[in-house]
């Protein structure tokens, strides 16, 4: 029984963690102590240090040598190899549903309704409402991956979404654009062409590349004035 209630422990603390780095309490570069977040969440070391690694193959955290874990900071060339990885995915996935004929009115409609909470979201100003454009800005593009059918490649996609949504969430960037970039590719959708939905949807992740490109210069940038 005592394993379960580790086990118990260590999924509480790595969604709390997760939650934490993705809607950018914990920056990147920021250490992360067992002993100091044991007592943050008032249980043991152990489960933390399980959730640490949870969240280390995840790619949210490095432990570099083995010395600590810390939220991992991008680099440039990490962040091209993950919308490289998104691109192919992404526009994989909008073919097999052209060709299933599973671009129905009722995926848009689903896409729709994402949509409307992410534009609603996007609209306020405070970090927490931000963090929350960016859970709904997930979801659309995971929706059109979970429609394709395949739990792996879904899985894998949501942990390229995560890694480069914590660029962002530490720096400004235009979300309003972003969901201009969402209704296009669902307009596109609608008329029923593949070939403008590869088009609009492959402009906004290159656009998202380059804002996500940018936070990391801003943040090596920062470190280089020592702030």
């Amino acid at each position: 029984m005592a394993s379960f209630v580790r086990a118990t422990l260590a999924d509480q603390a790595y969604r709390e963690l997760r939650s934490r780095i993705l809607n950018g309490q914990l920056a990147g570069g920021r250490r992360l102590l067992p002993e100091e977040l044991a007592i943050e969440l008032s249980i043991s070391p152990t489960p933390i240090k399980e959730a640490l690694l949870r969240l280390e193959a995840d790619g949210l955290v490095v432990s570099p040598l083995r010395k600590g874990a810390v939220v991992r900071r991008f680099t440039s060339a990490e962040v091209d190899e993950i919308y490289e990885a998104r691109i192919m995915i992404e526009m994989n996935a909008v073919r097999k549903l052209f060709d299933r004929g599973q671009m129905t009115p009722e995926f848009v409609a689903s896409l729709e309704h994402t949509l409307e909470r992410h534009a609603h979201f996007a609209r306020l100003d405070t970090p927490d409402d931000l963090a929350t454009a960016l859970v709904f800005d997930r979801e659309f593009h995971q929706k059109i991956i979970l429609a394709a059918g395949n739990s792996l490649v879904a899985e894998w996609h949501m942990r390229l979404l995560e890694q480069t949504h914590t660029t962002f969430i530490y720096n400004a960037w235009d979300h309003i654009r972003s969901v201009g970039e969402h209704r296009r590719v669902i307009d596109a959708i609608g008329e029923g062409s593949l070939e403008k939905t590869c088009e609009t949807l492959e402009y906004h992740l290159q656009c998202s590349r380059k804002d996500a490109l940018a936070s990391v210069a801003t943040a090596l940038e920062s470190d280089g004035d020592g702030s």
